[in-house]
């Protein structure tokens, strides 16, 4: 009889350490996603339980976990370190979370989907838990939902019968049955998956857009658009948008209350956009300072300081980190791949397959 071919999949489980090494076991392993702590209460007096099944689809990766009680968060260090530029959809089979996403409370109870973009800092308590996880790449969950992907952060379907219910019962079917899938069928089943939960999505962010005032919606995206355009504007400010779009400070403050406020929004993006420019191997001949001046900083103290307030890194760290990038990649091996690997290279071409 033929051999079948399977998906790759990799196995983690804390029960191979001693009970006092299981949570630095943990801590090492899941650090490719979050950073995490536990307190003394939850801890179980036998140690700390923790399990990872993963399998590779190539533009996904599917896995089933279970774990014991603790913090997880992503700060904004941690985005900028690991650089993951994905999208976790997550169901709580057991358990249940709370915590904040940005300035907004995030609860999550069992049988419920949440998704996370992981370029978006968060912090949550979860209790001892059972999840499924779905965590697609950017270009891919792109490619099925282009317009409604910015909103994405927080988002959670709840279990109450409609599209929330369907992604949930889908997602308990593909973790019992990824382990069947051949590994010429990875990219099919991949791609339904990520259509699915599109699907899904988008139905949802529809619902929640008509309970929203659609002209506040409107001018809000207009607002954004603008200031994507002008990031170099030594204008770029409360006044100038309220008189350029014709509308009150106090408005102009109200829409933006969401997102931190409006200067803190503009500065934000700044810091994002030269972020980007300061990581790209090929732009480390260009000065520090002549990209803070691009993106609208008039100073180059007052830009180092908000880089690494916002980012616990200096604009030479990451510069650095950019050059060196390219010879630690073609040092790596694959020997020993497992899913912390995997998550590192979602997306890129060629992996899993």
């Amino acid at each position: 009889m033929q051999s079948i071919d399977k998906l790759p999949s990799s196995i983690f489980t804390t029960a191979a350490a001693r009970p006092s090494d299981q949570f630095e076991a943990w801590r090492q392993s899941i650090s490719v996603l979050f950073d995490v702590e536990t307190r003394a209460e939850d801890r179980a007096a036998d140690g700390f339980h923790a399990s990872v099944r993963a399998w590779h689809l190539g533009d996904l990766l599917v896995s089933r976990v279970e774990f014991d009680g603790q913090l997880f968060s992503r700060d904004r260090r941690r985005i900028a370190l690991d650089g993951l530029d994905h999208y976790l959809v997550q169901l709580y089979e057991r358990g249940g979370l709370v915590g904040t996403l940005g300035e907004r409370d995030h609860v999550l109870r069992a049988g419920e989907v949440q998704i996370l973009d992981l370029t978006r800092p968060n912090l949550t308590r979860a209790g001892v838990s059972a999840t499924v996880s779905i965590v697609v790449s950017r270009d891919a969950m792109h490619r099925v939902l282009p317009r409604s992907a910015s909103g994405l952060h927080g988002m959670v379907l709840r279990d109450d019968g409609g599209v929330g219910a369907l992604l949930a019962d889908y997602m308990r079917s593909l973790a019992a049955r990824v382990d069947g899938i051949e590994r010429a069928d990875g990219a099919l089943v991949a791609r339904a998956t990520v259509e699915l939960v599109a699907a899904c999505i988008q139905s949802t962010a529809e619902a929640t857009e008509r309970a929203r005032p659609p002209l506040e919606a409107a001018i809000l995206d207009r607002l954004q658009r603008y200031i994507e355009r002008h990031l170099g504007s030594p204008d770029l400010h409360a006044d100038a948008l309220s008189g350029q779009f014709k509308i009150s400070r106090s408005r102009l403050y109200r829409l933006f209350e969401p997102l931190g406020g409006v200067a803190n929004y503009i500065q934000e993006q700044r810091l994002w956009r030269a972020y980007g420019e300061l990581a790209k191997p090929g732009e480390h001949h260009r000065r520090i300072y002549e990209i803070a001046f691009e993106f609208g900083f008039s100073s180059e103290a007052h830009f180092s300081r908000a880089f690494r307030s916002a980012f616990g890194l200096s604009p030479s760290d990451v510069r650095q980190r950019a050059v060196a990038a390219p010879v630690a990649a073609a040092a790596a091996t694959t020997a020993t791949e497992g899913y912390e690997d995997w998550l590192r290279r979602l997306g890129s071409a060629g992996d899993g397959t």
